[in-house]
């Protein structure tokens, strides 16, 4: 466990440090907010790694952390950061930036979260064939469930009264796709699995297709 610890801050390092030195040579604007939210989106995965480890000290422990646990508190580490945007200050009117950055923390949790499962497999073909499917499927899960939050925040932002409860709302949503996914994963639905990370993409971008016409 110690090791797996090690690697996950190891990546985090080796990943994210070069793309600040990055963001320090962009100039203010969306690339800038893009890059900096996938950073996040690695730090999350390394947080949540050690949280739900301490959540799931035992076997039976860990199941009911993988269905009922882990999927509001990941949503919630991916998700924070994309709060900022309700700044009426800095953002006035909320654009679809709020998708790209909130995929972009949802991206850069799954990179550490297939990387977690690749490390403890005995790193064969057949583990790299699951890690492409993985990357193809749960990944782009982990992306969409938290761009879905940021789409949350576009449609709900005039209702200023409600805010605080429909966040809530938002997040419970999100995180119930998240648990109905991991719990598909363990019955004959499983196939289910590759289909809906591929719809929620698709609505996804016919949604910001919809904001551009209007």
């Amino acid at each position: 466990m110690a090791e797996l610890q090690f690697q996950f801050i190891s990546v985090f390092f080796a990943v994210a440090i070069p793309l600040l030195f990055v963001v320090l040579m962009l100039e203010k604007g969306d690339s800038r907010r893009i890059i900096l939210y996938f950073c996040w989106g690695l730090f999350a995965g390394v947080l949540a790694f050690h949280l739900n480890n301490l959540l799931g000290s035992s076997h039976a422990q860990a199941q009911r952390v993988t269905v009922s646990i882990a999927p509001i508190l990941e949503e919630m580490l991916k998700g924070l950061p994309v709060l900022l945007f309700l700044n009426r200050k800095k953002y006035p009117q909320v654009s679809k930036l709020i998708v790209f950055c909130a995929m972009a923390s949802g991206v850069g949790f799954s990179i550490q979260e297939s990387l977690y499962f690749f490390a403890v497999s005995s790193r064969e073909i057949i583990d790299l064939l699951a890690l492409i499917v993985r990357t193809l499927t749960t990944a782009l899960m982990h992306g969409m469930t938290t761009a879905l939050f940021g789409i949350g925040i576009i449609v709900t932002q005039k209702l200023r009264l409600a805010r605080l409860p429909i966040i809530f709302g938002q997040f419970a949503f999100c995180a119930s796709i998240h648990a109905l996914y991991n719990l598909l994963m363990y019955t004959w639905l499983a196939w289910l699995t590759a289909v809906i990370p591929v719809v929620m993409f698709g609505a996804g971008r016919l949604f910001l297709r919809r904001i551009e016409i209007e």
